[in-house]
């Protein structure tokens, strides 16, 4: 992963040797808002607190895109997330989120390499580091259809759990089809996932399946994109065997299935309302990671 962050950090400096020629473009937006959770968790640690909460949200966001080329660009990017609870503030939630997508355009075809990274803490405590490189090619078969594939790698970091940290490698597909002038989109999609963590219980490879509609539509002089999506998630572990020496590990054989509505108002050319709404079944062959989650939330965006 020290690679990819070569490789990322190579582009960056291509990228300031062609900045003072390129087109440029920025935007920026900031997102304030309210959240109900009914269910308080921190998945990746496996804590459950099987208490509802509700609290303030809190978003920015900056991106550029750099045109070395007609055909090569740059887009550097950088998006803070911060969630306040109420009553559970150990529950508080930070991300920080970074990445660098360098990509070349040829006709009808995208090929490019992109690299993501965040830092997430909770109470004020980082837990979490990531690093997650990814080529991707993308290619419109036609008007209406855009297939893209993509092969990732990446590198977690657990501050306070070192046994979960883990390297990553993982595929992806999914189909774009646009209609009515674009302004209505399908995606399905599909991909597979094998981690390796410093300890073996942690191992796992799993395949996610997910599809989303959105349309954007105009209603009382206001536009409008409202979304809805699915997402289902299958996790089978490394088991460690029964023999004399060691104990059987439990299963941690989990599966994920994900509910997801989204609906953007704009109230002015730079002001939106947003709200948003997510149910989730966690499945889990241990108890304790063995719940349901709803989630809403509604904000005020405004992009620059």
């Amino acid at each position: 992963m020290r690679t990819l962050t070569t490789l990322a950090v190579m582009s960056a400096m291509t990228l300031s040797i062609h900045a003072t020629a390129a087109d440029a473009t920025f935007n920026a937006h900031a997102q304030i808002g309210l959240t109900s959770n009914s269910d308080l968790a921190i998945k990746e640690l496996d804590v459950i607190s099987s208490q509802s909460d509700t609290g303030t949200l809190l978003s920015a966001g900056l991106s550029a895109e750099f045109k070395a080329t007609d055909a090569l660009k740059f887009t550097p990017s950088y998006r803070y997330e911060n969630t306040n609870y109420h009553t559970l503030d150990q529950y508080d939630l930070s991300l920080h989120q970074y990445g660098l997508d360098t990509n070349y355009k040829l006709t009808h075809t995208d090929i490019g390499f992109r690299y993501d990274g965040a830092t997430a803490q909770v109470a004020n405590k980082t837990f979490l580091t990531l690093d997650q490189g990814s080529l991707y090619i993308g290619h419109f078969v036609n008007n209406t259809t855009y297939l893209r594939a993509a092969l990732k790698a990446g590198e977690k970091q657990f501050t306070t759990q070192p046994a979960r940290d883990a390297q990553s490698l993982g595929l992806d597909t999914s189909l774009f089809y646009f209609i009515n002038q674009g302004n209505t989109m399908l995606l399905l999609g599909a991909s597979l996932d094998k981690e390796e963590a410093t300890e073996q219980q942690y191992d796992f490879s799993g395949w996610t399946l997910n599809t989303r509609v959105s349309h954007t539509f105009t209603a009382f002089g206001n536009t409008n994109k409202a979304s809805i999506g699915w997402r289902y998630q299958d996790k089978d572990y490394q088991e460690n065997p029964n023999d004399m020496l060691t104990e059987p590990t439990p299963s941690r054989d989990e599966s994920r299935h994900i509910l997801t509505a989204h609906w953007q108002l704009s109230l002015l050319d730079s002001l939106s309302l947003i709200t948003e709404a997510e149910y989730g079944d966690y499945q889990s062959q241990l108890e304790a990671n063995t719940y349901t989650q709803s989630i809403a939330s509604i904000s005020l965006r405004a992009e620059f």
